[in-house]
């Protein structure tokens, strides 16, 4: 060491620190991840084997069919499919034109169009137990209750301000030039959008469908409460299967799986897409 210069001294620290923090990082990734580690492998195991933790043990595919064979579960993965679909669909038919109003729409007062952002924004902060006893009273009075539509609606509600803020600034970052070029041409607000804004905010646009997709894949308090057997999303299904059939943790975990492996395929397939806007969105924000 003695021998060492300066600068090599240097190297050799930084390598020692660049080093620790790898082990650091690998270290809280594979804390954190374990838990769905242990499900998966929980998936291929027997219920005595799952009952009893071992690292090695011969897998078997018998607790996977058990839990394919309940049809009850297609069906609730058939109203988890329709919420995730019409829920992001509606979103985004209503967040897109929103949001390119209050970037580029012409108000009376130009505190408008910040004042009606920042309302969007304020919403997103509002938990949804705080408004879950008016929406079941208001839900009991028009018979939404265990309803898929009354579900729908407050999903949309709860989502729409949430795509808002986010192609909010990507549509700040598109030129204003353009936009007025395009009305000295006399291209009509929808042509704006759909023409000329729309196409450069497609990334954002991705971003924010998938997640409020995975956000309504994922969501359970509402489904929970506003739901009946017949129209309960996925979410619900798991908590019952635990309330029905008692601790039997091969087969919670095999349903579990199930249940996050679409979320899981859709994030992987489309990660460049949501890395990148998510990524983009901050830096514009």
């Amino acid at each position: 060491m003695s021998n060492m210069t300066l600068e090599q001294k240097h190297r050799l620290k930084r390598k020692i620190k660049t080093a620790m923090l790898t082990i650091v990082i690998f270290g809280i990734a594979i804390f954190y991840f374990s838990p769905i580690l242990y499900m998966f492998l929980s998936a291929f195991k027997t219920e005595h084997q799952a009952v009893m933790p071992m690292l090695f043990f011969q897998p078997t595919l018998e607790t996977i069919k058990l839990v394919l064979s309940d049809r009850n579960m297609f069906g609730y993965l058939k109203n988890s499919l329709f919420q995730v679909f019409f829920t992001t669909l509606v979103c985004l038919l209503l967040a897109i034109p929103a949001s390119f109003a209050l970037v580029f729409g012409k108000f009376r007062k130009k505190t408008t169009g910040e004042s009606a952002y920042l309302w969007f924004i304020t919403t997103i902060l509002l938990p949804p137990v705080a408004v879950i006893i008016p929406l079941y009273t208001w839900y009991q009075k028009f018979n939404l209750i265990k309803s898929p539509l009354g579900l729908l609606i407050a999903y949309i509600g709860f989502h729409v301000p949430i795509v808002v803020w986010m192609l909010h600034s990507f549509f700040k970052d598109v030129p204003v030039s353009i936009i007025e070029a395009s009305e000295l041409d006399g291209c009509s607000r929808f042509r704006q959008l759909v023409s000329i804004a729309l196409p450069l905010v497609r990334t954002g646009v991705i971003s924010a469908g998938l997640l409020v997709a995975i956000f309504v894949w994922n969501e359970f308090f509402l489904a929970f409460n506003l739901t009946g057997n017949d129209t309960a999303t996925l979410s619900v299904y798991m908590a019952r299967f635990r309330e029905q059939q008692g601790m039997f943790v091969a087969q919670l975990s095999a349903s579990s799986m199930v249940a996050v492996l679409p979320a899981v395929i859709l994030g992987w397939i489309t990660q460049k897409s949501l890395v990148k806007g998510l990524t983009l969105g901050s830096v514009k924000g």
